[in-house]
């Protein structure tokens, strides 16, 4: 099983080591009060984030996301800071414990704690956009794999804490429309899923931005999907990010091979991790943006192809 150890693994193994290598020698009760410290501060974080973050927010028009990321912190800082001073104060007024091998058992806690720290690294690495070739190898781990196991519960919280950074600061991957643009993607992939639900969703978020607006709205077209879903799983298998195929084919091309009859055709692409932040970097670019109110398109299809730790793949095809 050692030799399935990937660079994750170790890095777990180098973390772990180094907080009980560290905690080696020291006593056995400040260690524990530490690790209760860093608990309390940990819960009280998550509870209590959103009060200093309205405060950071309204006071200083600091972007929702980041201010409720700044708002945990502020909680994490000063739990740590009244907690030390408590335990500070507290400690010289116990009564003196001698505890056989506390200068060893102290390692404990502070495993402990360590493990903690890791599972919140692991679980935000695990939900949000990264590298995939990290996130794989995460997924991968021995032992990372497992203490996800265990962790996922924190998936909820860290999401509703750093979610919205993510959507504030994450761009995501698009070219323009009819660019002759070409991203290599860096990886190719056969493991992938169809995602109606992101599908059908899209299409709600296109139709509510047009009617908003006082236009109609886009008819579903299941052919349109249908190329709109080959050319997503094309790029995926390739490893390409482009309006292009490799062969240099157009969506126009696309469409007339599957037997689409169309005066106007247009294509958006986007590699997002969700369709919330696919459709809200697709409306804050001025070319994708008017292919969703144009007055041109009466049809849409959308094939979206989820990658799993590569993210999803958005093809967006509007005729006339």
């Amino acid at each position: 099983m050692v030799s399935q150890f990937n660079w994750v693994d170790l890095l777990i193994l180098a973390t772990l080591i180094f907080f009980a290598f560290e905690a080696l020698g020291r006593s056995l009760v400040i260690e524990t009060l530490d690790l209760l410290s860093f608990l309390m501060a940990f819960l009280l974080s998550f509870s209590f984030y959103n009060f200093p973050a309205k405060f950071f927010e309204v006071s200083f028009r600091i972007p929702h996301g980041l201010s409720l990321v700044f708002g945990f912190m502020a909680i994490w800082f000063i739990s740590e800071i009244v907690f030390y001073l408590l335990i500070r104060i507290v400690l010289p007024r116990l009564p003196s414990l001698k505890i056989k091998g506390s200068a060893v058992l102290s390692v404990l806690p502070a495993f402990f704690r360590g493990l903690v720290f890791i599972a919140l690294f692991l679980v935000m690495v695990a939900t949000f956009p990264i590298q995939p070739s990290i996130k794989k190898a995460v997924l991968d781990s021995q032992i990372g794999s497992q203490i996800l196991n265990y962790a996922y519960a924190l998936e909820g919280p860290v999401k509703d804490v750093f979610g919205g950074a993510t959507f504030d600061s994450l761009t995501f991957l698009t070219i323009k429309p009819k660019g002759d643009e070409r991203v290599n993607l860096g990886f190719q992939t056969s493991e992938y899923t169809i995602d109606g639900v992101s599908e059908k969703a899209m299409i709600d978020l296109v139709n509510k931005e047009r009617t908003s607006r006082g236009l109609k709205a886009l008819v579903f077209d299941a052919k349109l999907e249908g190329v709109a879903r080959a050319h997503s799983e094309d790029m995926f298998k390739r490893g390409y990010f482009s309006h292009y195929s490799p062969e240099g084919e157009t969506v126009a091309d696309r469409a007339s091979g599957a037997g689409i009859d169309f005066l106007v055709i247009g294509e958006n692409l986007a590699f997002a991790p969700n369709v919330e932040l696919a459709h809200k970097g697709l409306m804050n670019s001025e070319g994708h943006r008017a292919n969703i109110l144009s007055e041109d398109f009466g049809k849409v299809g959308i094939g979206v192809l989820d990658g799993g730790v590569y993210g999803k793949m958005f093809t967006q095809v509007f005729s006339n």
